[in-house]
């Protein structure tokens, strides 16, 4: 190759560079528009169970979640960790985004901001905690610790009385 042909390769090739920049840096900002999509995901609460008396952790323990007019708001997942529930909450998100870049996203607040979780085991009273959304949304509080008070069973005497004298 002689040095005008590498001459004018060069200048091919810095135009390139120089175009796909332009159109990068026109992108960047938004001179080619903008679009608004509505995305629908799930954010993650969880949830350290322990036994209020003895502070043990509190293994198998399921979740209900309940909103104004919304009775299973929730869903549990595995957690992988002992005494840790994990409950996934949907969320809606609006992402304005380029050809390119994304330039926002919001989270849509819904109409009740507290969400009620109530903590179930058969052995244990069952605590509903309150949390506000935005909180986990945003990533603020993310891991809550419960103590789950123990059910008090009342032994049947007088059952065990009634059945000592049917056996005699």
């Amino acid at each position: 190759m002689n040095k005008k042909q590498i001459k004018i390769f060069s200048s091919i090739i810095a135009a390139a560079v120089l175009m796909a920049g332009l159109f990068v840096m026109a992108d960047y900002f938004a001179l080619f528009g903008t679009k608004t999509e509505l995305k629908l995901g799930f954010v993650e609460a969880r949830f350290r169970t322990l036994n209020k008396d003895t502070g043990a952790l509190v293994i198998d323990v399921g979740v209900r979640c309940f909103q104004k007019h919304t009775m299973d708001a929730c869903t549990r997942r595995e957690s992988h960790q002992a005494g840790v529930v994990a409950a996934h909450f949907p969320v809606r998100r609006l992402v304005t985004s380029t050809l390119l870049f994304k330039k926002s996203e919001e989270f849509i607040k819904p109409a009740d901001p507290k969400m009620h979780v109530m903590l179930m085991h058969q052995n244990y009273n069952n605590p509903t905690k309150t949390i506000l959304l935005e909180n986990i949304y945003s990533g603020k509080e993310t891991e809550y610790t419960v103590e789950m008070p123990p059910r008090a069973w009342a032994e049947p005497q007088q059952d065990i009385e009634d059945d000592e004298d049917e056996y005699e």
